[in-house]
């Protein structure tokens, strides 16, 4: 078990890697914690955005990385810092409904 954290101002990501397994993913403002989540292997994440968000399945958990599959290129590595603070508040629904209505306009 490896665990990472990342901090930027008052936010605090917290990534607990358990390598081959699952990461958990901990979100913290101002020192109170906010949220939890949990992402196991074959589970869906995101590994970057600009105007649209990419996501991918979880296809590897190392003792510092994630590394996520789009199905459609190569495949993303992400160290556990930025996993973390991609996907603490991941919600693919949300995430295609917004790709959906940006989508429209660009």
């Amino acid at each position: 078990m490896n665990i990472v954290e990342y901090v930027s101002g008052a936010r605090t990501y917290k990534a607990t890697l358990v390598p081959g397994s699952h990461v958990v993913v901990e979100f913290f403002r101002d020192g109170q914690f906010i949220s939890m989540r949990q992402f196991r292997i074959g589970d869906e994440a995101e590994y970057d955005s600009w105007n649209l968000h990419y996501t991918g399945r979880i296809v590897s958990i190392g003792k510092a990385t994630v590394t996520i599959d789009p199905g459609y290129d190569s495949k993303r590595r992400l160290k556990a810092t930025d996993f973390a603070w991609r996907n603490w508040n991941f919600n693919s629904e949300e995430i295609a409904r917004r790709n959906a209505e940006t989508s429209q306009c660009i």
